[in-house]
């Protein structure tokens, strides 16, 4: 049965969501048909291997050919985009963040330098997920139209053909409890980015202005550099520990308790740090204050109440976040 189940999973994979339900059902009704009251795994296997590749078996269930790549080969396609996309996307972003912040000089501002940084790696994205398409494409229609044209059977993202034992491997994951791909690689991202702004920060945070008709430069540093760098032996292994989480969920691929005790240790753990660093009095530029009661012709008291509310107001946002993140990932996980 365990079987028959990853069978019908890997075909309804494959098909609209609307579809699913009934496919299911009818998938089901005819392997049971196809077999006898007590059958043995070699007659299930007979069976399913007499049913195809589930790949193959969802094409024909579909209303829309497939024109682009044939069936044979779509099924492994697909699988090498969706695998390939992601990571290209990732490393696209990092090359760009380091060779900005390697060859920055401090001529510009940084503000524009983000906003500039901002659009070439939408530029480099597109660029390169043309690319990656377009070459991928090529090489399985030579393998499809070379590879394969002496072959029945198709494709699979082992390399191999089909077979019934391939689904011994299908790991049947619930909808409800999916980590989709997506989610792991703005992970990684947003660990790049925040990790850059932890580094730059006091080149960022500040009080910018137009001079000369040169664009927004810094006039007052809002943050003190050393006094975030003399964190770095907690924030360092913590971000290597997000990339690990990471990692893991790639791996999992699905929310379980294990994986949700980690990711809520790692999100507890984050907002103590934070609070720590955040509530430190030495942390702000102890220029900030005075520049801001001139500017802005208020006390001193003023401001550093306005100061302490808008850090607390942050952390609070931040704790109601993670609590519904930990929250949301246990429910995924009993489901």
């Amino acid at each position: 049965m365990k079987l028959i189940e990853a069978y019908i999973y890997e075909v309804t994979r494959r098909l609209p969501e609307k579809l699913r339900n009934d496919i299911a059902l009818e998938l089901r009704s005819t392997i049971e048909d196809m077999l006898p009251d007590h059958y043995s795994e070699e007659e299930e296997m007979e069976v399913l291997s007499k049913l195809g590749d589930p790949a193959r078996l969802a094409a024909s269930y579909r209303d829309t050919p497939m024109h682009l790549i044939g069936p044979k080969v779509y099924d492994a396609y697909f699988w090498t985009l969706k695998m390939i996309i992601p990571w290209a996307i990732l490393i696209t972003v990092l090359v760009h963040v380091v060779e900005t912040i390697v060859l920055f000089s401090g001529e510009e501002s940084v503000l524009s330098v983000v906003i500039k940084s901002f659009g070439i790696i939408i530029a480099n994205i597109i660029h390169v997920l043309i690319q990656t398409f377009f070459w991928v494409t090529i090489v399985f229609v030579f393998i499809e139209r070379i590879g394969m044209a002496k072959s029945d059977g198709s494709l699979t993202k082992y390399g191999t053909e089909w077979t019934p034992e391939q689904l011994k491997t299908v790991l049947v994951i619930s909808k409800k409890k999916v980590i989709p791909r997506g989610e792991v690689i703005f992970s990684l991202v947003w660990t790049a980015i925040w990790v850059v702004l932890y580094f730059n920060a006091d080149h960022l945070a500040g009080v910018y202005r137009s001079m000369d008709g040169e664009g927004l430069q810094m006039v007052m540093r809002a943050l003190n550099q050393d006094v975030l760098m003399s964190y770095l032996p907690i924030v360092l292994p913590f971000a290597l520990l997000e990339i690990g989480l990471a990692l893991f969920k790639w791996k999992e691929r699905q929310w379980t308790m294990r994986l949700v005790t980690v990711n809520a240790v790692l999100k507890v753990f984050s907002v103590v740090v934070l609070t720590i660093i955040a509530t430190n009095p030495t942390l702000l530029n102890e220029a900030m204050i005075p520049y801001l009661a001139t500017e802005l012709n208020i006390n001193m008291s003023s401001v550093n109440n306005f100061i302490d509310w808008a850090v607390w107001t942050v952390i609070t946002v931040i704790i109601v976040t993670a609590v519904i993140e930990i929250y949301d990932s246990y429910r995924k996980a009993k489901a």
